[in-house]
């Protein structure tokens, strides 16, 4: 269990789920014992200068011609590329898009991407170290229960924050899943367990 985790700013429910599923897996023989992943701290920030790099780079090539959606009413290249990368994403992944394209760009791929790569390399030698003490670790899969859909559409920081405690795993690779756990003020609760990398089996 991480102490960097519960340390986090948890839902009084979402915390109430999670420490009675740590009972219940306890009671089921499981040892529990606290693990530290200090660069967690970073993972949030790295991830999205990561991820919006690697969406820019890998769909520059939608251009409604090779790539994409093609858009008949298009006469020209140009115009061919706008409407493939405006009609054909929304206003997430166009923003999305631009942080990406904003962090590769001259003069910040230095001081943005590759920084963001070195706390990458951090979160992963965490999460080895502690795979050398223990099996696996468990966490809440985020920090809020599930918020209803279209709740938070308007505020795209608070829904990235509630990737928080799953992002540090997609950083270093590792293998988790997220299992109902159960619910708080009638919302489901996501009980995460990773394990190490390449250790699905």
């Amino acid at each position: 269990v991480p102490d960097e985790y519960l340390a986090m700013d948890l839902d009084p429910g979402v915390r109430t789920v999670f420490e009675s599923s740590a009972r219940a897996l306890e009671e089921g023989g499981a040892h529990l014992v606290p693990v530290s992943l200090p660069s967690t701290e970073y993972a949030l920030a790295a991830y999205y200068v990561i991820a919006p790099a690697e969406v820019s780079s890998n769909l520059a090539r939608m251009d409604g011609v090779r790539f994409g959606p093609g858009f008949a009413a298009a006469t020209t290249l140009t115009e061919a590329y706008e409407q493939a990368r405006h009609r054909g994403f929304g206003p997430e992944v166009r923003r999305r898009i631009t942080l990406g394209t904003y962090v590769l760009s001259s003069g910040y791929y230095d001081a943005y991407y590759l920084r963001a790569q070195k706390v990458r390399t951090l979160v992963a030698q965490d999460f080895e170290r502690v795979f050398a003490q223990v099996d696996a670790v468990i966490s809440p899969t985020a920090p809020t229960a599930a918020f209803r859909l279209g709740e938070r559409v308007a505020d795209p920081l608070a829904m990235y924050a509630t990737d928080i405690l799953t992002l540090p795993a997609n950083l270093a690779g590792i293998s988790g899943i997220s299992v109902p756990a159960g619910f708080a003020a009638g919302l489901p609760v996501g009980l995460q367990v990773l394990g190490p990398y390449m250790g699905e089996a």
